[in-house]
């Protein structure tokens, strides 16, 4: 836990014992297992109020079989950005863009796609050739010439 080995616990007790002297030594190890035995009966019962008051069990088998690394921010990300999007899911249907074309206007160089809190722009030029928004946009931005004009003189 704290990078104590039993080697290292070993050589703190032998320093102890030469500083301690073997007959202080037996009451020393007394006092430091009581102060053990009531580090671990705070835990418990700090543990048992918390379980009480929340009504939630808070075994250590349960909690290590949580893994925490699911909500660490970097791996969100890294998970979001490494999706790939599959095209059946990104294409709207075929309903919706023809209801998106008819509100096309002829000469209409972006389309407003989106809710209105988070609205998208989408760039017309930038649609496949074969979309019916493209084309509704692109059926009378060609300029025609006026027919039946009457010169006034």
């Amino acid at each position: 836990m704290f990078g104590l080995t039993f080697e290292k616990l070993f050589l703190v007790a032998v320093i102890a014992g030469f500083l301690l002297g073997p007959s202080r030594l037996p009451g020393y190890a007394r006092k430091l297992a009581h102060g053990v035995r009531s580090i671990r009966d705070f835990v418990d019962t700090t543990r048992a109020e918390a379980e009480q008051e929340m009504g939630v069990t808070l075994r250590r088998s349960e909690w290590e079989s949580i893994d925490l690394r699911q909500y660490d921010p970097r791996r969100i990300v890294r998970d979001a950005l490494n999706e790939t999007i599959t095209p059946n899911s990104a294409a709207p249907p075929a309903d919706a863009l023809l209801t998106e074309a008819s509100a096309v206007r002829p000469g209409q160089k972006y389309l407003v796609t989106g809710t209105s809190s988070h609205p998208r722009r989408i760039l017309i030029a930038s649609l496949p050739e074969d979309d019916p928004r493209r084309i509704a946009a692109e059926v009378d931005s060609v300029p025609r010439e006026p027919v039946g004009t009457v010169e006034i003189g």
